[in-house]
Order: structure tokens, then sequence, then C-alpha cells
């Protein structure tokens, strides 16, 4: 219940309303997630997944979760090699 409350907070913060679905049955598919990717992970997740969609909702995010990580983990590794290229250009300019 502790996801489908975090995923609560996050909606209510951006509709100012909170969710209309049945916790009973979102339970299931919310204790999946956290056995897949642990509670924190799916915290980190569902934070991303309220930052990078247009407009979130628990049956997206429930059933495509893969997709978000692997949308997150693209992001993340293009953030390093941007870094890592910003690096080895101030080398060279600083040459």
């Amino acid at each position: 219940m502790s996801l489908l409350s975090r995923y609560a907070k996050h909606h209510t913060a951006k509709y100012g309303q909170r969710p209309e679905h049945n916790l009973n049955k979102e339970q299931w598919a919310a204790d999946n997630l956290i056995e897949s990717y642990t509670l924190g992970g799916c915290y980190d997740l569902l934070a991303y997944y309220f930052e990078a969609a247009a407009s979130p909702t628990w049956g997206y995010f429930a059933y495509n979760a893969d997709n978000i990580v692997q949308a997150k983990a693209q992001l993340d590794q293009d953030q390093r090699e941007r870094a890592e290229r910003r690096k080895m250009a101030r080398e060279w300019l600083n040459e």
C-alpha cells in the first residue's frame, strides 16, 4: 500500500485531487512492482515517471514499468556520457 500511497501523493500534487482506482485490485500490481524493483527503486521510478510523463496514470506505470526503467537508464547513461564529453572538452581547451 505504500507504493500506492506515494502514487496518490504525486497524483494529488500534479492534479489537485486523489486518484480514483480500486486500491484492493491495484495492490497486487504494486506488490509485483516492489518485488521486481524494491520499494526504494519504485519510489525513484515513480518520481521520474511523474517528471517525464505528460499525463501519468497508475495503469501505465504498473504495466509498463520495464519500459520506464529502460528510458530512465538511457537518460542516466546519456547524462554520464555528456558529462564525460564536457570534461574532455574542458581539458582540451585548457591545453
